[in-house]
């Protein structure tokens, strides 16, 4: 056992190193997008390249894995690919939600612009608006086929989450290991009010959907060593050392060192890795588990679908205002006081049943809705972050959710 007690030592290290210090929380964002061409046919991994490569610019950095390339990146964001050609934008931290979308906005634009004079069209959406996941190949990248056999043993649901979703995830900074612990259960608790408010999937499996969070539902059944809520959440002693003693003693499926890549099936990270992980190992590990909520070196929020600009917006609005805001923060854990792991996974299940008529920790999730609407309401400040939440507070209060509502797909 003194090789896992290396390696939790090296995660616990690389953990408090993320600390920031100065106390002012930045936000990160990553969208992903579906690409098709005119009619509705998936575009192939030849066909999204090429839209990257038009998408480059003077000083943007190509990147090259495993001989393809696979994107770019610069100093305000990265451009990169999910498993079946979804296209990923990961915006660097700001210091309001403001600029993080005029990053998103001005990319954006661009986009549609070089899809229009490819004959192609791009979507905002949590499931693939035209095919069947079965029918969306996998890019050539050898993670991604080991993950998918992997995926196939474990769950019922592997297959559709890996080629046919799409998601918004917003990331927050955490100042020290308790800031992180109350930030990390606060996010986790309000993780399925977020997912039924950014609720965005009106297509499933090609034909229209009128279920609610079909991404929740997807990654419930994918592999229950690395999704939904930690078990360890609620946990006396949870912290960072014990994040790391947990994902590092659950199966890795795939290592990485270097530019190698290979698939490890059940083994852990602890035996996979015989001394001391460096960074990009470290990195890699915690990329292996897709908890709603994960720790890297910041708290990223997973539980939201890919949606059009203005509620991504009020969603990163939303998650600043309330992870901001120590105030915030603890009256939702004197709110939430007593929820157990299995309360928050009842919750969610109880959603994608009966969306704005569930029960959530005993409440109607209508009333819990609008109560964390106004938490985050009376935590901005400034006119700019006012006008960003007002079109999910909108929804909120008709408890309606954007799939609901959006009629044109075609978001860009």
């Amino acid at each position: 056992m003194a090789n896992l007690r290396r390696q939790k030592e090296a995660l616990v290290n690389y953990f408090l190193a993320g600390c920031k210090t100065d106390g002012r929380m930045t936000v990160g964002l990553e969208v992903e997008h579906f690409i098709t061409q005119a009619d509705g046919t998936p575009v192939s991994f030849e066909q999204i390249q090429q839209v990257m490569q038009t998408l480059q610019q003077s000083g943007d950095v190509p990147v090259v894995m495993e001989g393809e390339y696979v994107g770019f990146y610069n100093d305000a964001y990265a451009l990169s690919l999910e498993p079946a050609c979804q296209l990923e934008i990961s915006i660097l931290p700001q210091p309001s939600v403001s600029r993080l979308m005029a990053v998103y906005e001005g990319f954006a634009a661009r986009l549609h612009r070089a899809l229009s004079k490819l004959g192609m069209r791009g979507y905002n959406l949590g499931y693939h608006p035209t095919r069947r996941a079965s029918a969306l190949p996998l890019i050539p990248k050898k993670r991604y086929e080991v993950m998918d056999r992997y995926f196939q043993k474990r769950g019922h649901h592997g297959m559709q989450m890996m080629r046919a979703t799409a998601s918004t995830q917003v990331s927050v900074d955490y100042f020290s290991e308790q800031d992180f612990v109350r930030k990390y259960r606060v996010a986790c608790l309000i993780a399925p009010l977020l997912a039924l408010l950014t609720d965005n999937a009106p297509v499933y499996e090609g034909e229209p959907n009128h279920t609610y969070s079909v991404r929740t539902s997807i990654w419930n059944d994918v592999d229950p060593d690395r999704c939904g809520i930690p078990p360890i959440l609620m946990d006396e002693d949870f912290g960072f050392e014990k994040y790391a003693d947990y994902i590092l003693q659950k199966p890795l499926v795939v290592s990485r060192r270097g530019p190698r890549t290979e698939g490890v099936g059940r083994k852990s990270a602890f035996e996979v890795y015989p001394s001391s992980m460096g960074r990009e190992e470290i990195e890699h590990v915690l990329s292996m588990f897709f908890f709603d909520v994960r720790l890297k070196s910041y708290i990223e929020l997973r539980v939201a679908d890919s949606m059009p600009a203005a509620y991504v917006a009020g969603y990163a609005e939303l998650v600043k205002a309330v992870l901001s805001s120590p105030a915030a923060q603890d009256g939702i854990l004197r709110h939430y006081a007593g929820v157990t792991v299995a309360d928050i996974e009842a919750a969610k299940v109880g959603i994608c049943c009966n969306g704005y008529k569930a029960q959530v920790y005993g409440r109607p999730v209508a009333d819990e809705v609008a109560w964390l609407m106004a938490q985050a309401k009376s935590r901005v400040t400034t006119p700019d972050a006012r006008r960003n939440l007002e079109p999910l507070a909108a929804l909120a209060a008709q408890k309606k959710t954007i799939r609901e509502t959006v009629t044109d797909y075609e978001s860009l």
